[in-house]
């Protein structure tokens, strides 16, 4: 009697909730007045400041998608993609990266999301096995958490920049109105044909609540979405603000899975592998600014720590032999690094320019410069697509004291490629 009691209890609000979502999203109006309400929010932004609001919070994050993404280096930069590559051919290493960040149904903008990523080395392995040589083994995962600031958009007070974007947007919504009608009338009658022939061994009322429930949901996530890609197009292709603002705040490791291994010659006891495990743990600061006159500017600061040894820290002490192994003293260390990159890509340019500076500190104490110029080539819709740095890298730039062949290789040209691909974090 009690079972049979609560499984009634447990039939009537599984309907409940069914009907619940039924009427919550059941009509062609009810998302036309969601979609009105978040233009509403736009439109009613105060406008005397000059700052504010000319899109949603949606196309906010759609707009940058676009506008960051037209940098993407190496895996310290950011990529509002779901998935992206990073690949390195000064270290001969690729990383593929995965974006966990799951959207809200409220208008918010990106306020964090988590990065996991697999990181490999290719070239130096590969070369390493025909060559004898030494090889830099290099597997792992690296984590990172980014927390992003609210953007901000500069415009003409309440003048012509915002009354077009008023007017732009209003457009819009007309559109997708009608657009959403259309398909709803075309989707109930359909609906209305159905027979039971249609659908045999199953109750016809269900299969149309069913039917009913998953379209307009899928209906309601199209457009709303749609409208964030219009907005978004919109302010880009109108040029109607003087200055949108950024800035993200970056903490990660990096996990190694396999040790890299050195043959390490010593007088006394031979020749001995030794192992180290390239943990690294890093924060990164990073200030956007995107102007249709200026362009595009990115600053990003950098602080890391990285479990580094006497090879590659280059220790004069350590001499290489023919067949790439090492003789004298090997030490696993600490190496902390500060460094500081500055990126700036002209207006419509595909082509940039970039400058970064290391210190690093401890027992190997180099300063580092690179010179790069990227280049974004977009897709047909005008989205970055894929990104090159070509670089010239300066190494030891304060002449610290390294092993011999170290210190007369201090010029060298490096490429990176950033691919992002996938859907956007919205």
């Amino acid at each position: 009697m009690g079972s049979s009691l609560v499984r009634k209890c447990v039939c009537i609000l599984v309907v409940c909730c069914i009907s619940m979502k039924i009427v919550w999203a059941q009509t062609s109006e009810q998302i036309i007045t969601e979609i009105n309400a978040v233009n509403t929010k736009v439109v009613n932004t105060p406008c005397v400041t000059g700052t504010g609001m000319l899109i949603s919070n949606k196309a906010m994050n759609t707009f940058l998608s676009n506008k960051v993404s037209s940098y993407l280096s190496d895996n310290y930069d950011l990529s509002l993609y779901k998935n992206y590559i990073t690949i390195d051919a000064t270290e001969g290493s690729i990383t593929i990266n995965h974006n966990f960040h799951q959207p809200v149904d409220s208008d918010d903008w990106v306020r964090s999301f988590i990065v996991i990523g697999a990181r490999a080395n290719i070239a130096n392995t590969y070369t390493g096995n025909f060559t004898n040589k030494y090889t830099n083994n290099q597997l792992g995962f690296a984590l990172q958490k980014t927390w992003m600031g609210k953007p901000k958009t500069g415009y003409d007070n309440c003048g012509a920049q915002k009354m077009n974007m008023d007017a732009g947007r209003a457009i819009l919504v007309q559109d997708i109105a009608a657009k959403i009608r259309t398909k709803v009338a075309v989707f109930e009658n359909s609906l209305a044909s159905l027979k039971p022939a249609d659908v045999p061994g199953q109750d016809l009322k269900i299969v149309k609540t069913t039917l009913r429930l998953n379209f307009y949901a899928a209906l309601r996530d199209e457009y709303l979405q749609s409208f964030s890609q219009g907005q978004s197009e919109l302010l880009i292709n109108t040029n109607n603000y003087k200055l949108v603002s950024d800035c993200w705040t970056t903490f990660g490791v990096y996990l190694p899975v396999i040790p890299q291994k050195f043959e390490i010659v010593n007088m006394n006891n031979g020749t001995r592998s030794r192992y180290n495990y390239p943990f690294q743990v890093f924060v990164t600061h990073t200030r956007f600014w995107d102007s249709p006159k200026a362009g595009r500017f990115f600053l990003t600061f950098t602080a890391k720590t990285t479990i580094s040894n006497s090879v590659q820290g280059g220790n004069p002490d350590l001499l290489t032999t023919s067949y790439g192994e090492f003789a004298g003293p090997y030490n696993n260390y600490l190496t902390p690094a500060i460094s500081g990159k500055f990126v700036y890509i002209p207006g419509d340019s595909h082509v940039g320019l970039s400058f970064k500076t290391e210190k690093n500190f401890g027992a190997y104490h180099a300063v580092n410069s690179i010179i790069g110029i990227p280049i974004v080539l977009i897709d047909k819709k005008g989205v970055p697509a894929v990104n090159f740095e070509a670089q010239v890298c300066f190494s030891n730039i304060n002449h610290t004291q390294l092993r011999d062949e170290l210190s007369r290789n201090k010029t060298f040209v490096g490429l990176t490629v950033g691919i992002p691909f996938s859907k956007i974090v919205y």
